[in-house]
């Protein structure tokens, strides 16, 4: 929600509507022009990856503001978050669970998951192959995280 208008209301809910305190326009302008530069890359993959949001997802990023991506979507991956607390969950602090902002449209492949998870990503001279694991602190030995088997696995190929 950083680089969002976004804010969570009285109701729950993520709006525009309201005012977000300590935003600064700033930040969704130079959102643009990253976005925008990886939609326009030629030859290469369109692809992002973030570990801040303390959950596991990935979706392609079909429109930022007036931006239309659908012919160059952004792959946009969380990577997972493998030794967060309790109260480092989004919905912990938020109250509400990662969700795209207003501001976007994204084709949801894995919705945000908060679960200890991380993400291994092989990159080859003509494509990525990400592989996406979960371990449960809960039920799982630390050990365990050795010999995980991914969950998902996704192959992004360099646009024709």
């Amino acid at each position: 929600m950083e680089w969002y208008p976004d804010v969570l209301n009285a109701a729950g809910k993520l709006t525009t509507a309201e005012p977000k305190p300590y935003w600064q326009a700033g930040w969704l302008k130079q959102h643009d022009r990253l976005v925008s530069a990886m939609g326009a890359m030629q030859g290469r993959i369109p692809f992002t990856v973030s570990g801040d949001l303390h959950a596991v997802a990935i979706g392609k990023i079909l429109r930022a503001g007036t931006l239309n991506l659908e012919k160059t979507p952004i792959t946009a991956v969380l990577a997972g978050p493998i030794g967060t607390g309790p109260a480092g969950w989004p919905s912990a602090f938020r109250g509400v669970g990662s969700t795209p902002a207003a501001h976007l449209d994204v084709k949801e492949e894995i919705k945000p998951i908060e679960q200890h998870s991380f993400t291994i990503a092989d990159f080859l001279s003509d494509r990525i192959n990400l592989g996406f694991f979960k371990w449960d602190v809960k039920t799982q030995s630390p050990d365990a995280i050795d010999s995980l088997q991914p969950f998902h696995t996704v192959e992004l190929g360099r646009p024709s």
